[in-house]
């Protein structure tokens, strides 16, 4: 079978197509330009285009026998629709933080955020669609008034495919209106924000698909009633991609983002509420922890602090190898706040230490530490609840980088194993679209083939140690109590 795979994620589109017998047979990567996306927003109408475009480009290349489309998008975007089911607004993706403000004053209700988290597996945190919508409520009202329909970057996408109005579990579970027992809308979260309903997208697993509309599938040269499965967020998706349904494997993206997740059977949940718990499928939740501040950190370093400055990040990564570690900068990651494990929004990053003779390398072997540190306490974190996994399967931008997958395994001071195959939540999407065929029986015994396995230096896992323990430092002294 084939499936063509599309992923809207927060920096590009990918428009994969996907054999079962061969694996990727094409790919096309598609990175935002300033229309599209500025990481808080997006165009929803533009994107759409876009990946209508993408997808003409790559069937065109070659004729392929398309037997499904399998979707994949980001967890904790909103989009806000009028009463004819047009955008009001962009999509407010996870990097959007300006319901600060209004967070701060609700999550100051020690009982009510408890409440919450343990009914969701969210926090009172502006990522979640929950809280852009009751600060939206409380401070543009005059836009709230106008919403007729609230829905997210994916459950667009899949309108715009299908005509349906509908949203797959997996994304509803990263809203912060979504029981993580019932695996349904949680009804007083919705009465005490104000919310219908109605004004949601009936929800299904991630397997449920709809044929594709007519026009759509003439305007593309498809099959009319070709299969769209609904698919889900790109974070589950990695976990299907990575063969980590199963127990004791943990996934660690390092994206745009990054993450740390575990499947299990049932919601798992932190007393201290320092880690999240979202939905996967076919009953399976995934115990995690993520942070905000990762590829978008190196990003901004390159692009913005140095405005290039001619290095590649090949370059960037052979400077930073020179690095004496003992005498380099602390860099905080919190560009866009912080995630997990303190669910502080308006945390602020920053370089501490600098002296002098510190050089491009120096700061940016900083930021790639840093983002490793933060993701190190989410680690921590989850292992509190869960203990250590069997194995940790990486994936994401970071395998571009041998210097950073090093520093990964130093840091953690364990093997970290890569996947071997880029786009992994993009795999994901397929592999998702073959189970839902029945050309994968059980989607649980999936396994990937694998990349190389980085083994920690004792000497370097010592050293970063030290500088774990001076980050931690820096980071309870910009503390901010809920």
């Amino acid at each position: 079978m084939i499936i063509l795979a599309l992923e809207t994620s927060t920096s590009a589109l990918k428009v994969a197509v996907y054999s079962s017998n061969k694996g990727f047979m094409n790919v096309k990567n598609i990175p935002y330009d300033e229309s599209l996306s500025d990481t808080i927003t997006q165009n929803a109408e533009g994107l759409y285009d876009a990946l209508i475009l993408g997808i003409k480009e790559i069937l065109q290349s070659c004729k392929y026998q398309i037997d499904a489309i399998s979707l994949s998008g980001i967890w904790h975007s909103l989009l806000l629709l009028d009463k004819h089911r047009k955008p009001i607004t962009p999509i407010f993706t996870w990097a959007d933080t300006r319901p600060i403000e209004t967070v701060a004053k609700y999550r100051k209700n020690e009982q009510l955020w408890q409440s919450f988290y343990n009914k969701t597996g969210c926090t009172i945190h502006s990522i979640y669609p929950l809280w852009k919508i009751i600060h939206l409520k409380e401070s543009q009202p005059e836009i709230f008034s106008k919403a007729a329909y609230f829905t997210s970057q994916l459950e667009y996408i899949f309108e715009q495919l299908t005509g349906e109005f509908i949203e797959s579990k997996t994304i509803a579970s990263g809203t912060g209106m979504f029981n993580i027992h019932t695996l349904d809308w949680d009804d007083d979260i919705l009465n005490f924000a104000g919310i219908d309903r109605d004004m949601l997208c009936k929800l299904h697993e991630p397997t449920y698909s709809v044929p594709l509309k007519s026009s759509v599938a003439k305007c593309l040269n498809l099959p009319k009633g070709l299969p769209v499965i609904i698919g889900g967020a790109d974070g589950a998706l990695n976990q299907i991609g990575a063969g980590a349904l199963k127990k004791g494997i943990m996934t660690l993206s390092v994206g745009t983002s990054g993450a740390l997740r575990l499947a299990y059977d049932k919601p798992v949940l932190s007393e201290n509420t320092s880690t999240w718990c979202y939905y996967a499928l076919q009953g399976k939740r995934l115990a995690g922890a993520a942070t905000s501040g990762a590829g978008n950190c190196l990003e901004w370093f390159k692009k913005k602090a140095y405005r290039d400055c001619g290095f590649s990040y090949k370059k960037l990564d052979e400077k930073a190898a020179k690095t004496d570690i003992e005498k380099a900068p602390i860099f905080l990651p919190f560009l866009y706040g912080e995630r997990n494990p303190g669910w502080q929004d308006n945390r602020r990053a920053s370089f501490i230490g600098l002296k002098g003779y510190h050089e491009i390398g120096d700061l940016y072997h900083a930021v790639l530490e840093g983002v490793l540190f933060n993701l190190y306490q989410c680690y921590e974190a989850l292992t509190q609840i869960t203990g250590e996994p069997e194995e940790i399967r990486i994936s994401g931008g970071i395998e571009n980088s041998p210097f950073w997958l090093q520093m990964a395994a130093d840091i953690f001071g364990r093997d970290i194993v890569t996947s071997g195959i880029q786009h992994m939540s993009t795999v994901g999407a397929a592999v998702l679209a073959l189970n839902a065929l029945g050309e994968v029986k059980d989607i649980e015994k999936y396994e990937p083939t694998h990349g190389r396995t980085y083994t920690p230096n004792k000497k370097a896992n010592k050293a970063y140690e030290k500088r774990y323990e001076t980050y931690l430092d820096y980071y309870q002294r910009t503390d901010e109590k809920r």
